[in-house]
């Protein structure tokens, strides 16, 4: 009979490492819970975006691969450290022994047995395996800070496109209540006209045909507006129905000093777009994944020491107590010599993925420079838009108040007027648009610029 209690540890030592990643835009998800709990006078477009950030998933998981990659390079820098390994062992039991020839010579007893062992190992050259594992590590480590990056200004740039969607349903709302109230005046003075004998019976049906238009046109605004507050509040980890007043608007005076010429910007972009910078640290990653398949074909050179302990208390027919001691110290070469062409394959994929890298790349910064040429381009344009239905809103106003003149005068007609109203209410929503248009596109190109933060709000 044996029974054993087996007690076995392995202690690694790792370096400890604290890695900072550093968060370009800041109030972004960390690993604070948001304290935001509810809503204290009006809400600004910053607070509206860090509340946002905080609430946002896909931070988050950006966030926490970040860390995963932090303790994989950790873990490489620990391959440069000893490892030491330890164990106890625990046993007792029975032991007989028969020689069928001589009998005489059987013996037979208990045992108990305690030993224990400590063994060291060191890796003190590899020709260079560690460090470009160690290398690959830290390039994951940058691509995936780049990659978070990426994620918050993209993040950035749809909390801050909420954000002015509500703004512009106020603003269309609020102009909608105003084209109401004067389809309202104009009902009225086609009413007292029709009465007093002035004016047909058209008119006034015309003037009430407007007045109901003007006012399902304000219903729908109104509902929009609900519908883009809700959707904040959700955003930002409230309920759908919470009261939030915005203290913002779509006037266009946001920092535009880093608009510049076109090839300026197209080279900034390649120097600093973060989603660049994530694909060129997997190339050089790949590069490094090469090196390290290599050199997992040669030779390592280990330092290598062990302390055993044996004490065995026994019966005295089988020899009676043992006590054994045994250190050793040494130096171990291995040299990995056939492994069914398993690292030749290794070689051959690590290869082929910096291939699909570099690939990657090309792409990644043909598509940089057009979404820069783009919103670039959009700016430009709505810049000019902006120009013309700022006019256009000054030309339509005025006209209005000139034919509600006439018409109240008794010179000009009920469409003259409906058109002029028409024709400011179109011009206003135009105008409200391409607000709302220039906005988003100032902060695209900030964000393909890689200079996206709450300083391009100011």
């Amino acid at each position: 009979m044996l029974c054993a209690l087996n007690l076995s540890f392995t202690a690694t030592a790792a370096a400890v490492e604290q890695v900072f990643v550093t968060l370009p835009i800041s109030g972004a998800a960390s690993d604070m819970a948001c304290l935001f709990r509810g809503q204290k006078g009006p809400l600004s477009l910053e607070d509206a975006i860090e509340r946002i950030l905080c609430n946002e998933p896909t931070t988050r998981l950006a966030w926490a691969n970040a860390k995963i990659q932090a303790a994989q390079v950790g873990m490489k820098k620990s391959a440069y450290l000893p490892r030491l390994d330890g164990s106890v062992k625990s046993a007792y039991g029975s032991s007989k022994s028969v020689y069928v020839e001589h009998e005489n010579l059987t013996t037979e007893g208990d045992f108990r047995r305690l030993s224990s062992s400590l063994n060291l190992s060191w890796v003190v050259y590899d020709f260079g395996r560690r460090k470009a594992a160690l290398d690959n590590a830290q390039q994951l480590l940058l691509a995936a800070n780049s990659t978070h990056d990426v994620i918050l200004q993209s993040s950035f740039v749809m909390a801050a496109q909420i954000y002015y969607n509500a703004l512009v349903a106020k603003r269309n709302f609020t102009s909608s209540a105003q084209v109401a109230k004067m389809a309202s005046e104009n009902l009225k003075a086609a009413d007292a006209k029709y009465k007093a004998g002035a004016a047909a019976l058209s008119d006034q049906l015309q003037a009430k045909t407007a007045f109901s238009q003007a006012h399902l046109k304000k219903i729908r605004y109104a509902g929009e507006l609900r519908n883009a507050i809700g959707i904040m509040a959700l955003k930002m980890g409230l309920p759908a129905d919470t009261e939030l007043t915005l203290s913002g608007d779509l006037r266009p005076v946001a920092n535009t000093s880093f608009i510049r010429a076109t090839d300026a910007l197209i080279n900034q972009a390649m120097l600093e777009n973060p989603a660049l910078l994530a694909v060129r640290a997997r190339l050089q990653a790949a590069k490094f994944a090469v090196v390290e398949s290599r050199a997992e074909g040669k030779a390592n050179i280990s330092l290598i020491g062990g302390f055993s302990n044996l004490h065995a208390a026994q019966s005295s027919s089988l020899s009676g107590g043992v006590r054994n001691y045994e250190k050793s110290i040494g130096v171990q070469l291995s040299i990995p010599i056939f492994e069914g062409f398993e690292r030749r394959y290794k070689i051959r994929n690590a290869l082929a993925q910096v291939e699909v890298s570099e690939a990657e790349l090309f792409q990644a910064e043909q598509q940089v420079a057009m979404d820069v040429w783009s919103s670039y381009q959009s700016i430009n344009l709505e810049t000019l838009s902006l120009q013309r239905t700022t006019e256009l809103v000054e030309q339509s106003r005025e006209a209005l108040e000139v034919v509600q003149g006439r018409y109240r005068s008794g010179v000009g007609s009920m469409i003259e007027l409906l058109n002029a109203l028409s024709a400011y209410a179109s011009a206003e929503e135009q105008h409200i648009q391409v607000l709302n248009n220039w906005q988003i596109a100032r902060l695209k190109l900030a964000a393909g610029l890689g200079r996206l933060g709450f300083w391009t709000l100011k």
